[in-house]
């Protein structure tokens, strides 16, 4: 029988803006609240769409959707910071008609139980790969990877070369941009301090520390508060955003216990002096979107502006294009879906 998702049809975006450029380019989101859970949605339960999949001792959870088969990739969708499984709704309901397609809550997000710390992207792709493993998702992968997910989507492909069939990466952070980490607009490679970046590691090795208390209390009451529908998620139907409010207000309160990802970003931009393509001939497609959205408060327009570093990500295979969306901002996913699924079924060498 084929899988469905509950909240039907989206609306029809116009893709005529849309063009084929060779410079990388970014936008900053800006979040609008535009509404607040009542107490009856806080204390609904609501129970996991997908399934938790147990991958060592904690938990993840999958959702997938459509149908399997020899002869086609299984789609994996991986969310940026903050996001969660069913936000990918408005690309995933179009293409489980005919494609098998799994979205995913990283570890201690959404329905799925935190993991070993300290976290990093080579934890998460390991932590991915276990888990398509351990469920039974046919391979090969053609991997979709959104902001700071797309950096999940990169350590797989490199990592599991011979089981990935494609790569599309959306609004991807870039190892060599701006951002606001740790109360500034820095470039965070120059903040690496040489330290060694932990191979994965099991529960066992470095369990999550949770807080309990009044600090656990603090935690989650602050979450609830905080639980809000934001643009561009507004554009959800109405039971993706029914699913995201209740994953706001239940996080697990983390402590992490360290911050690799400064280390991090030197690896990935010190990469591009090793190898000119790292993903090889892997089929690429780098999607931007250049809706120009205001600064954030205490950055100026030129602080915004004067990034220039950025590197082409679609160099990252030599197979590789890059998309610029101008009716699109950083959620390219939810501005525009219609062009996130156009672009899969472009790797995938089936009509658009």
């Amino acid at each position: 029988m084929r899988s469905t998702l509950p909240w039907g049809p989206v609306s029809k975006k116009v893709m005529a803006s849309t063009t084929w450029i060779a410079p990388a380019l970014g936008t900053v989101a800006i979040a609008l609240a535009i509404a607040s859970p009542s107490k009856a949605q806080v204390d609904q339960p609501i129970v996991a769409p997908g399934k938790l999949v147990d991958i060592g001792g904690y938990r993840i959870h999958l959702w997938c959707t459509g149908p399997a088969s020899p002869q086609k990739p299984t789609i994996v969708l991986s969310a940026g910071g903050g996001d969660f499984a069913t936000d990918w709704s408005l690309v995933q309901r179009p293409l489980s008609d005919s494609l098998r397609v799994c979205s995913y809550d990283r570890a201690g997000y959404g329905w799925s139980e935190p993991g070993p710390y300290p976290r990093s992207f080579r934890q998460e792709a390991f932590e991915l790969h276990k888990l398509l493993e351990l469920a039974g998702e046919p391979r090969p992968y053609l991997l979709v990877g959104h902001s700071i997910g797309a950096f999940v989507v990169r350590v797989f492909a490199e990592s599991y070369r011979d089981e990935v069939s494609g790569v599309v990466l959306v609004g991807p952070t870039n190892e060599n941009g701006k951002l606001g980490y740790r109360g500034q607009w820095v470039l965070p490679r120059t903040l690496a301090t040489g330290r060694a970046i932990p191979s994965p590691r099991a529960l066992n090795d470095d369990p999550p520390r949770l807080r309990t208390g009044q600090d656990g209390d603090a935690c989650r009451a602050q979450a609830i508060r905080n639980a809000r529908i934001w643009r561009p998620y507004d554009q959800l139907r109405a039971e993706a955003q029914r699913y995201r409010v209740w994953a706001l207000q239940h996080p697990w309160c983390v402590i992490g216990q360290e911050d690799f990802f400064a280390e991090e970003m030197a690896a990935f931009f010190a990469q591009w002096g090793a190898n000119a393509n790292p993903l090889g001939d892997v089929p690429l497609v780098v999607i931007m979107g250049t809706l120009k959205s205001p600064p954030p408060p205490g950055l100026s327009e030129a602080d915004l502006r004067s990034d220039s570093l950025r590197i082409d990500l679609s160099r990252l295979s030599r197979r590789g294009r890059l998309m610029a969306d101008s009716l699109s901002g950083h959620h390219v996913q939810l501005d525009n879906p219609e062009l996130v699924v156009s672009a899969i079924r472009t790797v995938l060498g089936l009509p658009r």
